[in-house]
């Protein structure tokens, strides 16, 4: 593909990365600190711990929803936190910094990636918690090694791809969202208190956007969260007592959940995850060169989607789940014109000393997982609206109409379908067939290839 289509769906996820600012514009900007650069000690300080901030409750939404879903105990939940907080620090400083060909050595941050919510859920019911823990190691693996590849496969991956990606991803995540928003396998669900929280957090982000300057917009999201724990708090919803009980300090666990030889359709659709994960930090990585105004080479490329990789494996053997660079950050950067490397380096060391406190994890759990399901709806309502940009500039043939209806409606009947329907599958690739996601990226990827283009066709 064009790096110049590349860099327009870059810009696109950047924008949506300002977090529903309305300014985000991830073209040239004016730089307060460049790649380079290195602010004082402070400013450094300051500014890595904004980047934290903006992206902690995406950071964090997907160990608490995938705890929720699995009903796990205290000591696991947090276990998924610490996971996921250490491999984003040692990613973060390893894309950041570079280690040999691993690495941007731009200023990406890594975050977990929500789109993993739903097949470590599915292997986890379906087989352990230890398979579903080898079939994240071994897509981790898979994108180190498919990571010096993947820029030269980018024709596959056109906008009406990448768009409809975006439109599956968020359909399907938007269904879990409801289930936690609800308070699926919780005391309370179908209680009014969790509508009320879903309805309540939507207005609140909307409202925050919508009314607030540019830097109150850019923390919509964060804000709304403080706000939910704030109102947790006066209705006595909060449960302090893992809080309390959590060590000051405490060596994050290996393989916490051991490890088990996944099926191979488990494997197989985390591989898959892989790959579109992969396609998304291209995306990021070309559109944040161009916005700081250096060279989005091919290796550069490979570094991040390297860095991914390896961030994502650590993550996953302290517990946590897959990583990808963050849409999040390069939307601050564009607020801030800082963009210098080392700031968000210090990031990365600061995450990796908050999983090395137990309580900080505790504290972001005192809160009732559904009291978060608002959020997460908007969030997800978020990649649709993107997805639907995208391809908004794309649809200029029968061919791309096609794709898109394909494969979002396929996905659609996956996710809405009643899990009696994939009885009929075999067992070891059932988990590929029941999963939206999976099914809409092959959809897509495998009609983009087979579709004629009609206007070429035309003009020959």
């Amino acid at each position: 593909m064009e790096v110049s289509k590349q860099v327009e769906v870059g810009q696109l996820l950047a924008d949506d990365g300002a977090a529903g600012t309305g300014d985000g514009d991830a073209g040239t900007i004016a730089l307060r600190y460049g790649l380079e650069d290195k602010p004082s000690p402070l400013e450094a300080f300051l500014y890595g711990a904004q980047h934290v901030l903006i992206m902690f409750s995406a950071m964090v939404a997907s160990p608490l929803v995938i705890g929720q879903l699995l009903n796990l105990p205290a000591d696991l939940r947090a276990a998924l936190i610490t996971g996921v907080m250490l491999g984003c620090g040692i990613g973060t400083l390893i894309s950041a910094l570079g280690v040999g060909w691993v690495g941007a050595r731009l200023p990406l941050l890594l975050g977990a990636y929500t789109v993993y919510i739903g097949p470590v859920v599915q292997i986890s019911k379906s087989e352990s918690l230890g398979a579903a823990t080898g079939a994240l190691l071994i897509g981790g693996v898979v994108l180190l090694a498919i990571s010096p590849i993947v820029g030269k496969v980018r024709r596959f991956f056109p906008p009406i791809v990448i768009g409809s990606l975006l439109i599956v991803t968020g359909l399907a995540l938007i269904k879990i969202a409801m289930n936690v928003a609800f308070g699926a396998n919780t005391p309370y669900f179908g209680q009014p208190i969790t509508v009320a929280f879903l309805l309540g957090s939507i207005i609140l982000i909307t409202v925050i956007a919508a009314l607030g300057n540019r830097t109150i917009r850019s923390f919509s999201i964060l804000l709304a969260v403080v706000g939910v724990y704030i109102a947790g708090f006066f209705s006595g919803l909060e449960n302090f007592e893992n809080l309390v009980a959590a060590p000051w300090f405490r060596v994050p666990s290996f393989l916490p959940y051991g490890i088990a030889w996944p099926s191979v359709g488990g494997a197989t659709s985390i591989i898959i995850y892989q790959v579109v994960a992969a396609i998304y930090t291209m995306s990021i990585t070309i559109a944040l060169c161009v916005m700081i105004q250096v060279e989005p080479t091919e290796r550069r490329i490979r570094g991040a989607i390297a860095g991914d990789g390896l961030g994502s494996t650590i993550a996953v053997v302290f517990g946590g789940v897959p990583l990808i660079s963050y849409d999040q950050n390069v939307g601050a950067i564009s607020l801030t014109g800082v963009a210098s490397r080392y700031v968000v380096a210090i990031s990365g060391l600061i995450l990796v000393c908050m999983a090395f406190l137990p309580k900080v994890g505790a504290a972001v759990g005192v809160i009732q997982p559904f009291m978060l399901g608002g959020t997460l709806v908007f969030m997800f309502g978020m990649i649709v609206v993107v997805g639907i940009k995208i391809v908004s500039r794309s649809l200029e043939e029968q061919r791309d109409t096609l794709i898109l209806a394909a494969s979002v409606g396929l996905s659609t009947v996956v996710n809405l379908a009643p899990a009696q329907v994939f009885e009929v599958v075999p067992a070891a690739v059932r988990i590929l067939a029941a999963d939206g996601i999976v099914v809409g990226t092959l959809v897509a990827v495998l009609l983009n290839v087979l579709l004629p283009f009609e206007k070429r066709a035309r003009t020959k």
